[in-house]
């Protein structure tokens, strides 16, 4: 099905006069969206309308094999963009760039890999080394609690030649601890906005 739209106007929940290709005939429709307030306080017109993705044709598939040297450096260059991609998203979480709303928790993840389990083997495999890379990443942050933080305390050891005291460590672990918790709350919150 072809459509285009002939008409588009200022005020978002106005009809729409949309033209659609059925049964290879023009039909002309009034469409009216509703509205969707956007992050910035915009409102946009939002019907909910999305393209049909079709199969790819056989002449643009082809199989990708390599040889078993050649596959580890394939491997370690997919898992530095891999690494590269979660310090980035890590970077703009903590600036704002990125919102918290894109922070996803367990059901997002078996919602994942259910999907691309759908596709095969390999896009399934590869959905699961893309969080345990993301989840090894997120370990390394410095905060008590995670493996970073216990890092972040023997590097303080090693420079100042003495243990970090106690009470410090305390409440690293308490502030380190809270903001784990909070996150996992918004991911999981996030989780169900989504269902």
């Amino acid at each position: 099905m072809a459509a285009s739209v002939d008409l588009i106007q200022a005020n978002p929940n106005s009809p729409v006069m949309l033209t659609v290709l059925r049964d290879d005939k023009p039909l002309t429709m009034t469409l009216t969206p509703s509205s969707r307030e956007l992050r910035d306080g915009r409102v946009i017109g939002f019907a909910g309308i999305a393209p049909e993705i079709g199969e790819w044709p056989a002449s643009y598939r082809f199989d990708l094999q390599y040889g078993p040297v050649e596959a580890v450096g394939k491997a370690i260059a997919k898992t530095g963009q891999i690494i590269d991609l979660t310090v980035s998203m890590l970077k703009k979480l903590i600036v704002g760039d990125v919102g918290l709303n894109n922070l996803s928790g367990p059901i997002s993840i078996a919602k994942g890999a259910g999907t691309t389990a759908d596709y095969g083997l390999v896009y399934f495999l590869g959905f699961l080394a893309l969080i345990s890379v993301n989840l090894g990443i997120i370990n390394l942050v410095p905060l008590p609690m995670l493996d970073g933080g216990h890092l972040l305390f023997f590097a303080i050891e090693a420079v100042i030649r003495r243990p970090v005291p106690e009470k410090v460590q305390e409440m690293g672990y308490r502030v380190g601890g809270a903001i784990i918790f909070s996150l996992m709350l918004i991911a999981i919150f996030n989780d169900f906005t989504r269902l």
